[in-house]
């Protein structure tokens, strides 16, 4: 057997010793079992003894502990709305922003203009999948605020962003939000991905976004945005599909 050593230091006041140790078990369809043990040290080695389950409610106290004690931290944005370590969302309320098509559909085989969009959710999981959803009003969302399909062309009717090309940032902290929104709002919007309607519009979508681009909205009509009847809760996994 190879024997693997490794160093902990945490300064001279604060000494530490091996006190338990959890261990994971993993099987087929995602089953996945933890147990905690004790540690028998009055022999040279430290042996680990016999253990329980770990429960639910241990494992949020370990969490907690160990947040207390990381050695990092930061202002937390008004935008962040929920972080699990490796999901993350975040609100972008409305405003004027640019876009960019690049379509034949549109007038010109390039577009891009400022104009008027709602509010938005955004959820990213490292290394999976980011996802976008359209709010009505300027409100921050809660939990039980009912989202919107995207009205934007390369999003799926389920929020799915189809990337492409695009280079996604890497990390799902608060400190990397204004990456990934710059990477949605400068990338090139190409066709829609939707079997049904992106949005609610005389004409269609490529009408509703040929007058957006000739400036015919001042500000984003939210009339035109398609429920997807689920809420933010529950698009977080917080809640059940209805």
């Amino acid at each position: 057997m190879k024997t693997v050593s490794f160093d902990i230091t945490a300064g001279k006041d604060a000494p530490l010793k091996l006190s338990q140790a959890i261990l994971l078990y993993e099987g087929d369809a995602g089953v996945c079992f933890a147990s905690v043990h004790g540690i028998d040290a009055t022999g040279r080695q430290p042996v680990i003894l016999e253990g329980i389950a770990f429960t639910s409610e241990a494992a949020v106290r370990l969490a907690l502990e160990l947040s207390n004690n990381a050695m990092r931290g930061g202002f937390v944005p008004p935008e962040l709305l929920y972080l699990d370590g490796s999901a993350m969302a975040w609100w972008v309320p409305p405003a004027r922003r640019h876009i960019a098509f690049r379509t034949e559909k549109l007038g010109s085989p390039e577009r891009g203009e400022v104009v008027p969009h709602p509010g938005l959710v955004f959820r990213a999981e490292h290394g999976r999948r980011w996802c976008v959803w359209a709010l009505k009003g300027s409100a921050r969302p809660s939990e039980e605020t009912p989202l919107y399909q995207a009205p934007y062309f390369n999003v799926y009717a389920d929020g799915g962003i189809c990337t492409g090309n695009v280079h996604l940032p890497e990390g799902t902290t608060a400190e990397r939000i204004r990456a990934w929104n710059d990477a949605f709002f400068g990338s090139f919007f190409t066709h829609p991905n939707v079997q049904g309607k992106l949005v609610t519009y005389k004409g269609g979508t490529f009408k509703f976004w040929t007058d957006m681009l000739d400036g015919r909205h001042q500000e984003f009509p939210e009339h035109v945005l398609v429920p997807c009847h689920r809420t933010l809760a529950q698009v977080l996994g917080l809640r059940g599909q209805p």
